[in-house]
């Protein structure tokens, strides 16, 4: 396996220094920056927002976010040692001062809160879920009523189309809906090289 294969098989789960290398990809891929704009602007954080991120990666939409929630609170979980370390360093002020709080699991071990989100955001890890619509029930009981969801995926296999950010987009709304989320709505981005799709949900 070539260097860049092996790097690239490390997006699902970074870990050691290849996982570190990945990590710094996805936090300064152009297309990926574009894409963590678009989510967290369908999202549409308030400033007093208590925000849920699964999958955070190198915390660079948590970073975004950070900005936007001055009283509120961003909660990340992530089950890469190395995406905890890339997003702590990235976002140490807010650690430090409790306004984010990173996590480190699979969500389906996700731990209790004190008080319910209204936003929760999957960028690109959602494909990953063992079992997607038992986690999202989770999920959904850590919600406030008539919070949002917004599951984000940008195919990236070798030869992935635009078909596929369509079928991924029809597959997890049907998952959104069996979860019991309602008001369901998918929103698409034309991008390179690929086109990325938004679902959404109520809860």
């Amino acid at each position: 396996m070539g260097i860049w294969n092996r790097i690239a098989a490390q997006f699902g789960r970074p870990e050691g220094i290849l996982g570190g290398i990945a990590g710094r990809i996805m936090a300064s891929r152009k297309s990926n920056i574009e894409r963590i704009d678009w989510a967290v602007g369908i999202l549409g954080p308030g400033p007093d927002s208590r925000v849920l991120e699964t999958g955070f990666g190198p915390g660079v939409a948590i970073e975004r976010m950070s900005g936007t929630v001055p009283r509120g609170f961003i909660c990340g979980i992530d089950h890469s040692g190395v995406m905890v370390r890339q997003a702590t360093k990235r976002n140490r002020t807010a650690v430090e001062s409790g306004r984010v709080r990173l996590v480190l699991g699979p969500v389906s071990d996700m731990p209790d809160f004190d008080e319910p989100f209204d936003r929760v955001l999957d960028i690109n890890s959602f494909q990953f879920w063992e079992d997607p619509v038992r986690d999202l029930c989770r999920i959904r009981r850590v919600m406030t009523k008539g919070g949002l969801i917004a599951l984000v995926h940008q195919p990236r296999k070798p030869g992935a189309t635009d078909e596929d950010a369509a079928a991924a987009g029809m597959e997890f709304s049907r998952m959104l809906e069996e979860a019991g989320f309602r008001d369901v709505g998918v929103h698409f981005r034309n991008m390179k090289p690929v086109s990325a799709v938004c679902v959404t949900g109520k809860n």
